[in-house]
């Protein structure tokens, strides 16, 4: 445009891909809290109590409550 140069603004990428898709394939979960990305941290399922063994005994207080 009359002889003037302009810059051609462009999105920032890794490796060709999105910063923000870069970062939820490859931080760790130190990484995002640290940066307060909270929300892309994954959720882990609570571990379940083990089932318990077969033939136990359950021993019940005078009152009928278990301990």
């Amino acid at each position: 445009m009359n002889g003037k140069q302009f810059r051609v603004k462009q999105s920032s990428t890794v490796d060709g891909i999105s910063v923000d898709q870069f970062i939820e394939e490859n931080a760790d979960s130190i990484w995002l809290h640290h940066n307060e990305l909270w929300e892309l941290i994954p959720v882990e399922e609570p571990i379940s109590d083990p089932a318990p063994a077969s033939g136990s005994v359950t021993i019940k207080h005078a009152n009928g409550i278990p301990f």
